[in-house]
């Protein structure tokens, strides 16, 4: 049962994802067979696959008098990120490779969303983006017992617009609070969770024959409230991508 518990929130998020993928699927379909709509394809709906270099910060911001070894650090990362319509997946890690002496770091997100357009022209896109995340972050200690590790159910909304510059060019951006519950491990609630995260990205259509080049920022703040203030850490990250478009 604690196993089962640990994945509680991914299995919430792999539920809404299969009552999503049939909608999603035909739409893809149809802008496949309609090739008067793939310019309106590409600058609205572009999937990216990229590497991102990850500064980032974790560190303590509970009150607990207990003499233990925090878990603070502020070392380089590496992820890689899926990004396309409706669903973001990335994989970070952090560990010797990457420059950590004392750490290792584990971290797996998923997040479906729709954007309700407010704005829609050729050239300009204005949304509010609804969304529901999920992850798993583990953080550890080399040769200690002493470990953060939380998963979280999260849920979202904020600003997304996309400028169309020219037939080449265009530029994508995000801002996104979000709020939720964390799960500590073997148990269904933990504590609570505050998020806010943004992107910016630039495309570069046509670069790799109909491929695009996707250069983006991504800023990741994350305030873990848990239960017993063992476990409240801040979380602060700074990444650039270097992505494919297509």
């Amino acid at each position: 049962m604690k196993l089962l518990y640990n994945y509680t929130p991914f299995i919430a998020l792999f539920v809404l994802l299969l009552l999503l993928l049939p909608s999603t699927a035909s739409a893809q379909m149809f802008s496949i067979q309609e090739a008067e709509q793939e310019q309106e394809q590409r600058f609205g709906t572009t999937t990216v696959f990229g590497i991102s270099l990850e500064a980032a910060d974790f560190e303590y911001s509970g009150d607990s008098p207990l003499s233990i070894q925090r878990l603070n650090f502020n070392d380089h990362l590496v992820r890689l990120r899926l990004n396309s319509p409706g669903l973001e997946i990335s994989f970070g890690l952090g560990g010797s490779f990457t420059g950590m002496e004392d750490h290792s770091y584990l971290n797996v997100t998923g997040r479906i969303f729709n954007n309700l357009n407010i704005i829609r022209r050729e050239t300009f896109l204005l949304a509010i983006p609804i969304q529901l995340s999920s992850d798993l972050k583990r953080v550890r200690l080399n040769d200690q017992d002493n470990e953060f590790q939380q998963s979280s159910l999260i849920f979202g909304s904020g600003i997304s617009s996309h400028l169309k510059l020219s037939e080449k060019l265009s530029f994508k951006v995000h801002a996104t609070p979000n709020y939720g519950f964390s799960f500590s491990q073997g148990n269904f609630f933990g504590g609570n969770l505050f998020r806010f995260d943004g992107r910016s990205t630039l495309f570069v259509y046509d670069l790799f024959g109909s491929r695009a080049l996707a250069i983006s920022y991504d800023f990741d703040y994350r305030s873990y409230n848990i239960d017993g203030d063992l476990f409240d850490y801040d979380y602060t990250s700074h990444s650039i991508t270097l992505g494919i478009g297509f």
